[in-house]
């Protein structure tokens, strides 16, 4: 069976295997980027985070190397992914992915590469265990929030 994402309720808490969408939230009035969409906590996963073409806002994916039916992510199912981003008429300017991508090219090397590959304009945060997410900096740039 092919891996799964489903599309998630809660912006500021997309789980693994989830996608969401949300309105920019401003930055503060000292102009701290607040975080649009968050992600639950890694352990060993990545997300993907875009800024849709209008600016307005701001698109999650919380990839897990298992899905919910202990399905492997595979090359095959970056198509999912960029998928999803195009139907939310995302930025291919703007997008990051950001979490345990070491990990990810120690086990599943061709999917992660397949991924990268697919977003060649991404930013990577290669980072440990942690709550991550992203949001709209005063400048209008996408940015990641910790």
């Amino acid at each position: 069976m092919p891996y799964t994402i489903n599309a998630g309720a809660a912006p500021l808490a997309i789980a693994e295997c989830e996608w969401a969408a949300a309105a920019n939230v401003a930055p503060t009035a000292g102009g701290d980027t607040q975080p649009t969409i968050q992600f639950t906590a890694f352990t060993s996963c990545i997300g993907i985070a875009a800024l849709n073409a209008a600016g307005t806002q701001v698109i999650g994916i919380h990839l897990a190397i298992y899905d919910a039916a202990n399905n492997q992510f595979s090359a095959a199912d970056v198509a999912t992914v960029t998928g999803i981003l195009q139907g939310q008429n995302y930025n291919p300017n703007a997008v990051f992915i950001i979490g345990e991508t070491a990990v990810w090219q120690a086990s599943v090397l061709a999917a992660y590469n397949a991924l990268i590959a697919a977003l060649p304009n991404a930013q990577i945060y290669s980072l440990a265990d942690g709550t991550y997410g992203a949001g709209v900096s005063a400048a209008g740039a996408l940015e990641p929030t910790y």
